[in-house]
């Protein structure tokens, strides 16, 4: 497993100001990624990553009696949280397991863009007695093991509905229904959000993004969540590139440095230079 061990450099002192401005800096250059889900033009290497990545998570959280309950957070915005978690659903449902994919940011979610849907009605909607369990599940037409439920309508308590009774049997109904429940929760630095869902889940994901997560606040984030009592699995490392190399075992590296769940850039239009056969 990728545990945060495995994230090595110097830890930085630069403000959250400045790590917001440099990831959106970067997320400028890159913003058709926003809404961008795995399909058969995906570059090889990031398909096998979230393959591998899926199987790591297999293997530490087995399936049992009543399916398990993920959840993914991130230190801070623009790390491409949301795309993890959503082709982690994907790629779970693709290998014929049942899979709801939760959007637990009832402030800003955004799961319904990755389908073409609207975020309303949904969680908040279901967890306030607006609408039912199943008035608010939808089922994807990318994959039809592959189910979702959107944000809702924006909360002005959002941390309220999350640890509240009706998230409690409405997380049991899902898992009475599902093999994998996996929940998409807020920035765990900036928002308290995601704790009031970490006793309930079976594992805990965090996602950084390479050369825009400082290791101080990976670190920050790691342990927020332990102190929360959440069973933390591993780190994530969005958009991992390494230096090109020569030769087909050179660039096979790329996407196997998987061992701290990174994997490649997420953009459909990177893709790899044809290997040497050399």
């Amino acid at each position: 497993m990728g545990l945060f061990s495995n994230f090595t450099g110097k830890i930085s002192k630069h403000s959250h100001e400045k790590r917001a401005a440099k990831a959106s800096q970067t997320h400028k250059h890159h913003s058709h990624r926003a809404e961008y889900l795995l399909n058969e033009d995906t570059p090889f290497d990031v398909t096998e990553a979230f393959r591998n990545l899926k199987a790591s998570l297999s293997v530490s959280v087995p399936k049992k009696e009543g399916g398990v309950v993920l959840m993914t957070t991130s230190a801070y915005p623009e790390d491409g949280k949301t795309t993890v978690t959503a082709n982690l659903a994907l790629m779970f449902a693709i290998s014929n397991a049942s899979v709801v994919l939760v959007d637990a940011d009832i402030r800003k979610g955004r799961v319904a863009k990755y389908f073409k849907d609207k975020s309303v009605p949904g969680l908040s909607d279901c967890l306030s007695g607006q609408n039912t369990l199943s008035e608010v599940i939808h089922h994807s037409s990318i994959n039809e093991n592959l189910s979702y439920i959107t944000c809702g309508t924006h909360s002005p308590k959002p941390y309220e509905l999350l640890e509240s009774e009706e998230m409690k049997k409405l997380l049991q109904e899902l898992r009475s229904r599902y093999d994998y429940v996996i929940i998409d929760t807020p920035p765990v630095l900036l928002l308290s959000d995601a704790l009031a869902l970490a006793t309930e889940t079976d594992g805990a994901v965090l996602v950084c993004r390479h050369q825009v997560s400082y290791i101080s606040d990976i670190e920050r984030a790691l342990n927020t969540l332990r102190f929360a009592k959440a069973n933390v699995l591993g780190v994530v490392v969005n958009d991992f590139k390494t230096a090109p190399t020569s030769g087909y075992y050179g660039g096979y590296k790329k996407y196997y440095y998987y061992s701290s769940y990174s994997y490649g850039s997420t953009d459909p239009n990177e893709q790899d230079d044809e290997p040497s056969q050399s």
